[in-house]
């Protein structure tokens, strides 16, 4: 029964949580209340303890991580032409400049857009996405298997907010 509560929570609050990138603390404080909920009700702990320890059994990513997670897999599908095109067109692969640099040797970094000044604008695909993948490991940028980003990118993340695995 927890499992299949497990997966309810886990799924109601990823929806359209792609749109949330760059939101307001507040707002995001909000839904970690949500899913601390849920997981409290999952355990059966109505107590107002620490949840991390419980979200982390469940292997629930902290909503942040959540919303990082879903703009990762959205870049992934762009660049690997999984996506629609108009997805697509708003990434693109960084261009080796005219003097060698460090990172003109990594082709699966992303060009980066610094021309926006303003924190909306910082909120938009084609800001936060290439910010956040060229932030990812190598390792993760570099696979072209849809299931295996997925684990790698939800393990990186995982351990992220939690810790490594002990």
């Amino acid at each position: 029964s927890s499992g299949i509560n497990a997966e309810y929570g886990d799924s109601s609050i990823d929806y359209c949580n792609g749109l949330l990138i760059g939101a307001d603390k507040i707002d995001i404080a909000r839904l970690q209340k949500v899913q601390n909920a849920a997981t409290r009700f999952i355990f059966g702990r109505w107590q107002w303890r620490r949840v991390t320890e419980l979200r982390r059994q469940l292997h629930f990513l902290p909503v942040t991580a959540r919303i990082d997670y879903k703009i990762c897999l959205m870049v992934f599908k762009c660049i690997n032409n999984l996506a629609p095109s108009y997805l697509q067109s708003l990434v693109q692969r960084r261009q080796p400049k005219g003097k060698s640099l460090r990172h003109d040797d990594d082709s699966t970094l992303l060009q980066r857009d610094f021309s926006t000044k303003y924190k909306t604008s910082q909120r938009a695909f084609q800001v936060a996405g290439p910010r956040l993948w060229n932030i990812l490991p190598a390792t993760i940028r570099s696979c072209t298997d849809e299931s295996l980003f997925k684990s790698k990118l939800k393990t990186h993340l995982f351990e992220q907010s939690y810790g490594p695995a002990g």
